[in-house]
């Protein structure tokens, strides 16, 4: 799930650290009732909410007007991607997923109402525990010296890479051939970070950001 030029994360990485603001929850409706608290990432009653909404929609057969009220979730979700995944990788990367299957069920071209309320329910349920198929460690994947994947193997955020490209060739001094290759990759990443793919996305920003680095 994507939503461009969100916030920046905090990465340590061979051009420098770049800045960090904080992301609020916001968003059509959102209301906590109860309190649905995830492991390590707190409270996801605001969440937990959208997703029950969702479900009494989905249930009256009006899967159109669920599929719009879903997007809620998945705005609020991403806009608190980098704080919540910098508090638990795991529990974020396990409800990321489940939302993902939940998202891909409501925007099939004919959608099931069996997936819906099968995808629905395993979200929720992964809101209140999370439990990450694997919490096994794996060593981060590097492009051009630079970690596009944090110690779980899960690619960055794409547009916290590519904000990180945006900072440093605002300050960077580079010749103008090593100028012209970076923002040749910072727009192959652009591309691949609007299709939702991060891991090539992040690819082409590590090689911008390795040029940044000379």
């Amino acid at each position: 799930m994507k939503q461009l030029l969100l916030a920046t994360a905090l990465i340590v990485l061979p051009v420098g650290a770049f800045t960090a603001f904080n992301l609020y929850l916001t968003g059509p409706g959102v209301a906590a009732t109860s309190t649905t608290a995830a492991p390590g990432l707190g409270d996801m009653s605001a969440f937990s909410a959208i997703v029950t909404d969702v479900q009494t929609i989905a249930a009256t057969g009006n899967l159109a007007a669920a599929k719009v009220r879903i997007k809620d979730f998945e705005t609020t979700w991403d806009d608190q991607a980098t704080s919540l995944r910098a508090l638990d990788g795991n529990a974020w990367g396990t409800i990321d997923d489940a939302a993902d299957a939940a998202l891909a069920a409501l925007r099939a071209g004919t959608p099931d109402a069996a997936n819906v309320d099968a995808t629905l329910t395993a979200l929720q349920a992964t809101l209140t525990t999370p439990i990450a198929t694997s919490a096994a460690s794996v060593d981060a994947v590097l492009v051009a010296g630079i970690a596009v994947t944090d110690a779980n193997g899960r690619a960055l955020p794409c547009e916290v890479m590519l904000k990180s490209v945006a900072d440093g060739l605002a300050t960077a001094k580079l010749s103008d051939a090593d100028h012209a290759a970076a923002v040749g990759f910072q727009t192959k990443a652009l591309e691949r970070c609007n299709a939702d793919d991060d891991q090539r996305a992040d690819g082409f920003s590590a090689q911008a950001l390795a040029l940044v680095a000379k």
